[in-house]
């Protein structure tokens, strides 16, 4: 398991905004992208659920080991088709299930969590185009600036001087990769960061 389709999405879409100068496709591309990267925590949700390893060889420790994916599916009372959204699920039931959970990174980094949050929010609003999810895209994304995604999405982030858009790219692919990788024991993160402690001889009397 690995995210390549992800990568391949987003490089198709860099090299295809090059070309086109149509402001209102860096929408469509984002929405694109973005199910892409749902499909891959779904995928990889479903392949650690059940035992199975990335090509990182990485596979978090379990607190509940399923059998398969139709176990999977009849716990968290999913119907047993050819592809479900689990994004959603990832999000609510993953500490329940895993013991080193990688995908804390969609819900509790600071460096990523909340940017998940907004995301999640414009691919609805793209997906949708309701009132509901127009409010919500208003009040949690632009911050109630009246703005289409496409325009908040090329807007640039000031305290990272590039567009909202290549941020949340780099996002998906940073948590993409982290999650194949799995999280760095805070045990070997401490000895890392702690030097040795060297004592200086006593002198002799």
């Amino acid at each position: 398991m690995n995210n390549e389709v992800l990568v391949i999405e987003i490089e198709n879409w860099k090299q295809l905004l090059k070309k086109n100068s149509n402001s209102e496709l860096i929408e469509l591309a984002f929405f694109k992208i973005f199910i892409k990267y749902e499909k891959f925590i779904s995928d990889i949700f479903i392949h650690y659920s059940i035992g199975e390893k990335s090509n990182f060889n990485y596979c978090p420790v379990r607190k509940l080991n399923f059998s398969d994916e139709t176990h999977l599916n009849k716990i968290i009372q999913k119907p047993n088709t050819s592809f479900i959204n689990h994004f959603d699920t990832v999000l609510k039931l993953s500490e329940h299930i895993f013991i080193d959970n990688p995908f804390e990174i969609l819900t509790r980094d600071a460096n990523y969590s909340s940017e998940v949050g907004k995301m999640k929010i414009i691919r609805d609003y793209i997906a949708h185009e309701s009132s509901h999810s127009k409010n919500k895209f208003e009040k949690s994304v632009t911050n109630n600036a009246i703005l289409k995604p496409h325009e908040f999405l090329s807007k640039t982030n000031p305290r990272l001087s590039i567009s909202y858009y290549s941020q949340y790219l780099k996002i998906m692919e940073e948590t993409s990769d982290y999650i194949l990788k799995g999280p760095v024991s805070s045990a070997s993160a401490r000895l890392q960061r702690v030097p040795a402690t060297v004592r200086k001889p006593k002198r002799k009397k």
